[in-house]
C-alpha cells in the first residue's frame, strides 16, 4: 500500500515492499521538503522491521526483479557541487562526499548515500561501475538505468539506526529501523498549487537494496519504488494509482 499526505511543508511518501524481498525489509518512505533556497527536497529512505541490520549497496535503480525498466516520469535532479568537486571533475556529481561547498549547498545537491550520510569526505560509499553516463554527456539530472551504489569501508559496518536517521524521529511507518539512502532536489517548487510551479511533475522509480544482519556473511534484498512529486488527479491515474494516495492540508 502506498500513502501520501501533506503535513504542512512536508510530505510523507510510503512504499510497500515487494514480494520478492527478504522479511527483514519493509520498504521505502519519502520525505519531501522546500530548502531554504526556495528548492524542492526529496530525501528517500530505506526501512527495515528489525534491529542489527547493516546496509551494504543499493543497486538496479529503475530496473525490477525480471531486469526490465520499471520507472516513470522524469527525475529533473539538481546538482550544486560542479566546479568545486574533491575528485577534480568539474561535472555535477551524485557522490555525497565531493561537494565541499558547504551545508547549504548539500542541502540543494542530489546525492546518493549507504551510510545515512551526505557530509562525508567521500569514503563511505562509491558509485558503481553502472553508474555511468554516454559518453561526452554532461547531464547529471537522472540516475542511469540500473544504476547502483555501495560502501567503500565495508571494514567500518553502516549499521541501520532506529527509525531516527537522518533526523525524521517518528517518520518510520513501520515503526522500525531506516536510513537514508539518497537525496534529490528539483529546482524551484514542484506542488501544482504553489505560486510559481516550476512544471515537474509525479515520477515512480525501482531500486533494490542489499543488506545483511550484522555478524553474519549472508546477503539480503530488499525491493521496491519510490516516488517523487506532488500527486494530482492526472498523474495518479498514468501511474496506477488511483484511490492509493491520500491528500490532507492542514
Amino acid at each position: 500500500m502506498k500513502t501520501f499526505a501533506v503535513l504542512g511543508a512536508t510530505v510523507l511518501i510510503a512504499s510497500s515492499a515487494s514480494a520478492q524481498s527478504a522479511p527483514q525489509w519493509a520498504g521505502f518512505s519519502v520525505v519531501r521538503s522546500i530548502t531554504a533556497a526556495g528548492n524542492t527536497q526529496y530525501k528517500i529512505y530505506g526501512n527495515w522491521n528489525a534491529s542489527n541490520i547493516v546496509m551494504l549497496n543499493a543497486l538496479d535503480h529503475g530496473v525490477n526483479n525480471t531486469g526490465q525498466p520499471a520507472q516513470f516520469g522524469t527525475m529533473n535532479a539538481r546538482h550544486q557541487d560542479a566546479g568545486e568537486d574533491a575528485d577534480g571533475n568539474p561535472l555535477a556529481s551524485w557522490s555525497a562526499g565531493v561537494n565541499l561547498l558547504g551545508t547549504a549547498a548539500r542541502d540543494n545537491d542530489s546525492w546518493v548515500t549507504v551510510s545515512g550520510s551526505g557530509t562525508s569526505g567521500g569514503n563511505d560509499t562509491a558509485l558503481d561501475p553502472s553508474f555511468s553516463y554516454p559518453a561526452g554527456s554532461t547531464d547529471r539530472s537522472f540516475i542511469p538505468l540500473a544504476a547502483g551504489w555501495y560502501d567503500a569501508t565495508p571494514g567500518t559496518a553502516n549499521p541501520v539506526l532506529a527509525g531516527t536517521q537522518g533526523g525524521h524521529a517518528g517518520q518510520n511507518a513501520a515503526g522500525g529501523f531506516q536510513m537514508l539512502l539518497m537525496q534529490i532536489v528539483r529546482t524551484g517548487n514542484d506542488d501544482p498549487e504553489a505560486v510559481g510551479y516550476n512544471g515537474l511533475g509525479l515520477a515512480r522509480f525501482h531500486l533494490k537494496t542489499g543488506f545483511k544482519l550484522a555478524n553474519t556473511t549472508q546477503a539480503l534484498f530488499g525491493q521496491g519504488s519510490y516516488v517523487i512529486g506532488v500527486p494530482t488527479p492526472g498523474a495518479l491515474a498514468l501511474l496506477g494509482l488511483a484511490g492509493a494516495f491520500g491528500r490532507r492540508r492542514r
